[in-house]
């Protein structure tokens, strides 16, 4: 996936070493307190959107033995004070809600996936304060091979970015409907070679700028892939990690000034890479040692924070003496956390990590839907 290709954003990359020294001090991380869930349950995204609203979303009641039959949404809200249930979008069937994003209190979106498909289906909501309303979302209403894999909101413009088959979409809710925008050229096949590129994570800074990763292959390149979206076309961005067995799994920031942007083998390897972006230059960040990167969030002091997940899950933070990395909390007596998602909270330093832990004691394994809160 590098190959010479340049955007209309032309960005070079310098490779910086983590920084020697002492680690920081180690940061505290804990369980926050949160409804009681029928196992099995899962968090697998949260959103936040100010100190006294965010969202965190997933599904319980599914049991491995009753596929198809069991599982209903799950979602909690963060009021300031507590995680509490809240309303839920009217659904039909067994349902699990799979991202979350918002602009504000009073534009709030989910998706979600019914457990029971012979292909995927993706299902979209909109939250306006008061109610939810299903926003019909006719590419993915029917069974197919389309799987989205995120999703971002801003100023009333909400993305949903995935693939279908070998090809990355880019689908723009424009404030009416729902737009199809061209993906890079270098992602078109042509020319008898098969080309993919596959799209995993969106953060979208304005309805001009938003950013986009994930990997591909084409001739000449495998590997990483950045895009950045500037109101007219979508263009690759060069990162310079050509023929790198390595897969972009999620973006953040505090603008297009400073971006992160987390990767790893994606089942096919051990490594990770770790960008940094300000506009102009990309930076590969080295010395993070976890072999699993599926979220990274970015509070307001621009500190960055990584999920790893083996070999056990951890959270890794980035400052002046390089990476300090800590283990995920775990509820007492659990087999251990897995954590799918990361959300800074804006303005502030707090950040909120969403998965589940291994109960003990049951067979099949049964999981618990988890929190976890930092404070800066």
């Amino acid at each position: 996936m590098r190959v010479r290709y340049w955007s209309a954003v032309a960005l070079s990359v310098v490779v910086v070493a983590g920084a020697a020294g002492p680690a920081a001090a180690a940061p505290a991380w804990r369980l926050a307190s949160i409804p009681q869930s029928t196992a099995t349950s899962n968090l697998w995204d949260v959103a936040a959107v100010d100190s006294r609203n965010a969202w965190a979303v997933g599904f319980e009641g599914y049991h491995p033995d009753q596929q198809g039959t069991s599982g209903s949404p799950m979602m909690l809200r963060w009021n300031g004070s507590r995680w509490s249930r809240t309303s839920l979008p009217a659904v039909q069937g067994h349902v699990s809600f799979q991202r979350v994003a918002a602009s504000s209190a009073r534009d709030v979106w989910v998706t979600g996936a019914p457990w029971s498909s012979d292909g995927n289906v993706t299902l979209v909501w909109r939250y306006n304060g008061r109610t939810w309303t299903e926003v019909p979302y006719p590419p993915g209403a029917t069974p197919s091979t389309l799987s989205i894999r995120d999703l971002s909101v801003v100023d009333g413009h909400a993305w949903l970015v995935g693939h279908q088959g070998n090809t990355p979409v880019f689908h723009e809710w424009n404030g009416t409907s729902w737009q199809e925008h061209q993906p890079p050229t270098e992602c078109v096949a042509g020319g008898g070679f098969v080309n993919f590129c596959f799209i995993n994570a969106v953060k979208a800074f304005a309805p001009n700028d938003v950013w986009a990763a994930g990997n591909g292959m084409w001739n000449g390149y495998s590997g990483p892939l950045l895009f950045h979206w500037n109101g007219t076309a979508w263009r690759a961005v060069q990162i310079g990690l050509n023929q790198q067995q390595l897969t972009m799994q999620s973006l953040d920031g505090t603008s297009s000034g400073d971006i992160w942007a987390v990767g790893d083998g994606g089942g096919m390897g051990s490594g990770n890479v770790v960008l940094r972006g300000d506009g102009t230059t990309w930076q590969t960040v080295s010395g993070l040692s976890t072999p699993s990167t599926p979220g990274v969030a970015v509070g307001a002091n621009g500190v960055p924070w990584v999920i790893g997940r083996f070999p056990m899950a951890s959270f890794s933070s980035y400052g002046p003496t390089g990476w300090a990395t800590v283990p995920a909390p775990a509820p007492a007596g659990s087999f251990g956390t897995t954590y799918n998602a990361i959300a800074a909270v804006p303005g502030t330093n707090r950040v909120i990590g969403v998965g589940y832990a291994d109960l003990p004691g049951t067979s099949p394994l049964l999981l618990r839907a988890v929190v976890a809160e930092y404070v800066g």
